[in-house]
């Protein structure tokens, strides 16, 4: 376990990702909780019509007091890191160009073979040209 992890660390390319990925996600949420309490928190602020009251957003249960404008901020940041990450890397942008055929279905045994093939190298059987396959002369 601790050679892989070694082997892992010791990797150039895997070692820069994952500094960047650290440093990158930090950055991005510094940048989301300042985006939360400039947008955010004055939204939360007016549908709790406080009108500028200076008096914090705080309950306390069994002695533990939870600043819940804080919570929703950093659940905000969450929310839109998560976003992010998800277009950059998963997300793929839509329907896939579909690829230039250069396979076909074989008419008898249904396997994929070549578009040009004159016989199938399954079943053996002979296979017809297609109308659109270029042409050998």
């Amino acid at each position: 376990m601790i050679q892989r992890a070694r082997f892992f660390f010791r990797d150039s390319d895997t070692s820069v990702a994952l500094i960047v990925g650290i440093v990158g996600g930090s950055a991005l949420h510094g940048l989301f909780v300042a985006i939360g309490y400039g947008f955010v928190l004055p939204v939360v602020d007016e549908v709790m019509q406080r009108g500028g009251d200076t008096q914090p957003f705080e309950f306390t249960i069994l002695g533990i007091t939870f600043n819940y404008p804080q919570l929703v901020i950093e659940l905000t940041a969450i929310l839109l890191l998560a976003a992010v990450g998800y277009v950059l890397f998963v997300w793929d942008g839509g329907e896939p160009a579909a690829p230039d055929p250069d396979t076909r279905d074989c008419p008898d045994c249904k396997s994929e073979i070549w578009i040009d093939a004159r016989r199938c190298p399954y079943c053996t059987s002979v296979v017809p040209p297609l109308a659109d396959a270029p042409e050998e002369s």
